[in-house]
């Protein structure tokens, strides 16, 4: 006769160690390129939502961490609520079997689950009809696709947005994500000339203006999470950050206004060894993200005052692929710059 809910041994190694304790191994699936789900325990984190591929990073990991605030536990704290859920619906499925068993055997039921008292004219008929055992649905998983390597332990994780630190070795690769997110748009100005054979002048035109817009708004969030971070390292109040960050608005969108920024409210310089010369043509690359973004590219007075370019007004405003590759350039020169002054140290 069956006595236990869960039979020991099994597919998921179900073994006996204690009066009513049991303990079972269920592995948790990975999606369809190897990787798998992590979800940081700290609730004050966001989005703490990332994934790690399997056989890439530390062997025998015994600490892991959070690549957003790097909060560290152990690997095992970091199962998703997703995966938490489907360990107990698998768990509930085999208590479903093991009770059905055991019911069978208290009521001496054969194979039919039915049995038969009595005869003649009076006879009973017991029957056992299972419930509908629980559906196992799959760990949803949320797609990111901002992959990127660590460059020290050789973790292949994904994050959202621009995280700072590796979920295995803890380190400080956050110029590394930056870079990442740059030879996209790399990648994405590599194609316009074949898309202008085989699209139009049209379409690479819009190819190269959504490549700049790109770069702004990454040399915009770098700024904001650097400036955010350093505060936070220097003991700021996360009243008086927020505050900050109201009075900036979109200032790192803007060079000149940048520069003002970090003077004023951060102490320090933005440039420290470009020529004015090289910060002036940047900022003049800047400020095409205006009439692309409010006026359908076409040239304005405000643009023609802000850029001091000789454009006419009216005309779309010119894009050529080496200036942006030059904007992205220079971009990474002033975050690895301003990254090593900011944080000499590379935990904070």
């Amino acid at each position: 006769m069956r006595t236990r809910i869960f039979r020991e041994g099994g597919p998921y190694g179900v073994k006996k160690t204690g009066p009513d304790q049991y303990t079972m191994s269920i592995s948790i699936p990975s999606d369809e390129d190897g990787r798998t789900a992590r979800e940081c325990p700290n609730d004050d984190c966001s989005p703490g939502y990332f994934k790690v591929k399997g056989g890439t990073g530390i062997k025998g990991q015994e600490i892991a961490f959070c690549p957003y605030c790097r909060h560290e536990a152990e690997p095992g704290d970091f199962t998703t609520k997703e995966q938490v859920r489907y360990a107990k619906d698998l768990v509930l499925q085999e208590a479903h079997e093991g009770i059905e068993g055991m019911l069978k055997d208290a009521l001496g039921l054969g194979p039919s689950r039915k049995k038969t008292i009595g005869g003649g004219l009076l006879s009973i008929e017991m029957s056992l009809k299972p419930g509908q055992k629980p559906v196992i649905h799959r760990p949803f998983e949320e797609k990111i696709r901002r992959d990127v390597v660590c460059p020290r332990c050789g973790l292949d994780h994904s994050v959202y947005g621009l995280a700072t630190w590796c979920a295995d070795c803890g380190e400080d690769i956050f110029l590394t994500h930056v870079e990442s997110e740059l030879s996209v748009i790399r990648t994405m100005l590599g194609d316009v000339e074949r898309r202008m054979e085989t699209l139009g002048v049209r379409v690479a035109a819009k190819d190269m203006e959504n490549c700049l817009e790109d770069t702004v708004s990454i040399f915009e969030a770098v700024l904001k999470t650097l400036v955010r971070r350093y505060k936070r390292k220097n003991g700021t109040p996360v009243e008086e950050i927020d505050r900050l960050f109201k009075k900036i608005g979109n200032s790192f969108q803007n060079i000149v206004r940048s520069v003002d920024v970090f003077e004023n409210d951060v102490g320090m310089k933005l440039f420290d060894s470009l020529s004015e010369e090289t910060v002036d043509a940047l900022a003049r690359v800047f400020e095409k993200r205006h009439p692309i973004t409010h006026n359908l590219g076409i040239v304005d007075k405000k643009y023609i005052e802000k850029a001091r370019s000789s454009e006419r007004e009216g005309r779309e405003v010119l894009i050529s692929i080496r200036e942006v590759h030059q904007a992205i350039d220079l971009s990474l020169a002033i975050f690895s710059s301003l990254h090593k002054r900011m944080f000499s140290v590379i935990r904070s």
